[in-house]
């Protein structure tokens, strides 16, 4: 197995652990063959996105207030996906914004689909 691997079953045993302690934020988009699923933690304002290809990780993002725009390209043996993401935060109406500026995804095929628009909505944490 390689190191990526057994990373990525270490972090899923360990959210599934905490998932029953914890009211985390998830959700998953589809996108031909590839899923791209997303975590906030509960308490947090950071997005962990993990793209996920016949339940295999091949990549992963984290946006933060710190670091809210990630401009990513992925490529494995039949797929291509790249694109702009960012994270909104609006603190008047105290949300998070999870938004795809743009994705262009291609699987198996010369035929390259895109997609831009929201993907979740969130509720921030409260200030100490």
């Amino acid at each position: 197995m390689k190191v990526w691997q057994i990373f990525a079953v270490v972090l899923l045993l360990a959210t599934l652990a905490a998932g029953s302690a914890q009211a985390d934020t998830r959700g998953v988009k589809h996108f031909a063959c590839i899923q791209m699923r997303w975590l906030i933690p509960d308490g947090s304002e950071t997005v962990n996105i993990d793209f996920v290809k016949d339940e295999e990780s091949f990549a992963r993002l984290t946006l933060s207030p710190q670091q809210p725009f990630r401009q990513f390209n992925f490529s494995t043996d039949a797929i291509l996906a790249e694109g702009r993401m960012r994270l909104h935060i609006d603190k008047q109406r105290n949300k998070g914004i999870l938004k795809l500026d743009s994705f262009s995804y291609r699987c198996y095929g010369p035929v390259e689909q895109a997609f831009s628009g929201p993907l979740v909505e969130f509720d921030l944490p409260p200030k100490p």
